[in-house]
């Protein structure tokens, strides 16, 4: 846990640990847990907007290349509904 003779020179010098270099990545979740929080929920959102944006789509084209596809008209086009 304590740094060696050779890390402290490395310090005192201005230099970085290689140790410390290669786990900063998960230590900053661990140090700002808000921002670990924060950047699994907007990953959570981007990919349900993702899932939302490819099921629509998927069942646009699904409306258009069915067999009664002669009657459809897109939402753009239909002047809104209700």
């Amino acid at each position: 846990m304590f740094p060696s003779p050779a890390s402290r020179i490395a310090l005192s010098s201005g230099g970085v640990p290689s140790s410390a270099s290669s786990s900063s990545s998960p230590r900053l979740f661990v140090r700002h847990p808000r921002l670990a929080i924060f950047t699994f929920a907007l990953a959570g959102v981007g990919a349900t907007f993702k899932y939302v944006s490819t099921t629509i789509r998927n069942n646009e084209l699904a409306q258009k290349s069915s067999p009664g596809s002669q009657f459809y008209v897109s939402v753009d086009r239909s002047g809104g509904g209700v």
